[in-house]
């Protein structure tokens, strides 16, 4: 992976214009997973075969963990809240549930560029407190159709520049 980039979806449902780096990645954390479509059978009274199948298209789970543990950016995508200024800032977690909805970029070794303009994203801190491994901050997303007609949930390739 050569980077990962989240954005602010457009006011029109596309993708998000501006992209930033969320800070470093974990290595070998990213992971793109389809899930199989789900059918569900109609019978006829009295038929062992279906008379009607329908599909429904499975979800793309998105995952990478960051080992950056910036305030300011879990806020961003936790939907919590930050007080204080540097070096004194203090992230503060959503008493409730928060839907949190970004555009993401991942541009793999090959430089092909994997685009999700709209992924419903859980992030949640992960303490760990041994001398074997680090804190990280766990992004679990998950691809929703874009709102803007059109618009691709995945475009994938070497867009021109």
């Amino acid at each position: 992976m050569k980077s990962i980039k989240i954005g602010e979806i457009a006011v029109d449902g596309g993708a998000a214009t501006v992209l930033t780096v969320p800070g470093q990645v974990r290595e070998n954390t990213i992971k793109v997973t389809p899930a199989a479509p789900t059918d569900t059978e109609f019978y006829a009274e009295g038929e062992s075969t279906p008379a009607i199948v329908q599909t429904k298209k499975g979800i793309t789970a998105l995952d990478f963990d960051l080992l950056t543990f910036d305030p300011e950016i879990i806020a961003d995508l936790t939907g919590g809240t930050t007080t204080g200024e540097a070096p004194n800032i203090l992230y503060h977690e959503a008493a409730g549930v928060v839907t949190v909805e970004r555009t993401i970029e991942i541009t793999d070794l090959q430089d092909n560029v994997w685009l999700f303009p709209r992924v419903k994203i859980t992030a949640s801190l992960v303490g760990t407190f041994t001398t074997t491994d680090v804190n990280i901050v766990r992004i679990n997303g998950k691809v929703l159709l874009p709102t803007k007609a059109g618009v691709a949930p995945l475009t994938y390739g070497k867009p021109a520049a």
